[in-house]
């Protein structure tokens, strides 16, 4: 009892943290706390690596100076420096957890607040309904540098030419190309299926969206097939199971990035996603 008591009694002095009162409501108060504490996180992690890069500076000025004078300060000082560069380290770690925390958390929200039933809207076929949903539910589409084919056919890495039913481009930024920082633009494949797409045909259009990507050094924002699904046709586990396991991935520079596939199917009039994701690029 004693040991209940101690762990109820945190820094929040206000509510009794072994309190639930709904499980999965609670679950998504705590989510929404965390992500509120995120900005106060992101400033703590900042001023605290400043703080240490400065000291890791004036750590490297007192070696050189211990060299030469006192080799068991030099080697205290070496011990120091290393245990800064450690802490940089584990600095860096937490920042990106946060920044993942804080985007998986937007994700979720969205998909918790979404109309249960997507309806495709008018079109005369099923690429033109799903970029009319599309743009509307992405105000990034209509940027003034953001470049649209249907079909497009783009050339991969390896020199081999592959056509999407859509491509989308927004060029990145200077700094991007040169240095791998700063804006690096977004990129959306969509590839038709007038039937259930196959693992193998989802792998070909991973290794295409791949190709095409370690060319352009653009980040892919979307990847999805596009199904028409008929009443009597279903997913292949193993075509489910690729599709929620596996990302399209990318490097350029010092920056690594990967984005999710996704199945999206027509049926009826109305759209089932495999997985969910918000349309923002």
């Amino acid at each position: 009892m004693k040991k209940d008591v101690e762990n109820a009694m945190g820094d929040n002095m206000e509510k009794d943290s072994r309190a639930v009162e709904n499980p999965i409501s609670s679950i998504f108060d705590l989510s929404e706390d965390v992500a509120k504490q995120a900005p106060v996180i992101k400033s703590m992690v900042k001023y605290a690596s400043a703080f240490i890069f400065i000291w890791l500076f004036v750590n490297f000025i007192l070696m050189l100076v211990f060299l030469g004078s006192n080799f068991l300060l030099f080697l205290i000082m070496v011990g120091v420096f290393i245990t800064g560069i450690m802490a940089i380290i584990l600095l860096r770690r937490m920042s990106r957890f946060f920044k993942y925390y804080v985007a998986r958390h937007r994700s979720i929200t969205a998909v918790r607040e979404m109309d249960p039933m997507v309806y495709a809207p008018k079109g005369n076929n099923a690429i033109e309904r799903f970029m009319t949903f599309l743009r509307g539910h992405n105000k990034d589409l209509y940027g003034t540098n953001v470049e649209v084919a249907m079909p497009g056919i783009v050339q991969g890495q390896l020199g081999k030419s592959y056509s999407f039913d859509t491509y989308i481009k927004e060029s990145p930024g200077t700094l991007w190309n040169i240095f791998g920082l700063g804006k690096h633009g977004f990129s959306i494949y969509v590839k038709y299926f007038d039937h259930s797409p196959t693992i193998n045909e989802i792998k070909a259009f991973k290794d295409a969206v791949e190709d095409v990507t370690a060319r352009t050094r653009v980040p892919p924002s979307r990847v999805v097939a596009l199904w028409e699904r008929k009443e009597d046709e279903i997913l292949s586990d193993d075509t489910y199971k690729f599709v929620m396991e596996n990302m399209v991935k990318g490097k350029h520079r010092v920056r690594t990035f990967a984005c999710s596939m996704e199945i999206v199917s027509e049926t009826d009039g109305t759209y089932d996603f495999i997985p969910y994701m918000p349309y923002s690029a």
